[in-house]
């Protein structure tokens, strides 16, 4: 989805740059992308030339049967967003190993007792 999109009401036209597309399962997909205006679509209010806009980070999440649901976020959100997922991704990926065999740890080191 590279190119670009405009606001309704004919605003200024924003870019897209699409960062991962990933499929969570058979009908659901979850798009990432950062979100953009172009230079010199904007001007500071401060100074009056052209601005530059860094972006926001765009999430869109659809179904096959559902209208899909967006959200745009700064990057800081962003990244403490991927900061929460990871950790629970590696929650989850911990609780399908193995318990630890405490005698076998034991005797692997020469523990007395084991």
């Amino acid at each position: 989805m590279n190119g670009s999109d405009s606001e309704p009401g004919g605003g200024i036209r924003l870019r897209t740059r699409t960062i991962g597309v990933i499929h969570a399962d058979d009908d659901t997909v979850i798009v990432v992308e950062h979100v953009y205006e172009p230079e010199g679509a904007a001007l500071c209010e401060d100074c009056g030339k052209p601005a530059h806009d860094p972006g926001m980070v765009g999430l869109t999440a659809s179904q096959d049967d559902d209208d899909p649901v967006s959200v745009l976020i700064t990057a800081e959100d962003a990244l403490v967003l991927a900061n929460r997922l990871q950790r629970a991704a590696s929650l989850v990926l911990e609780s399908e190993e193995d318990a630890a065999d405490i005698e076998r740890e034991a005797a692997k080191f020469g523990t007395p007792g084991a």
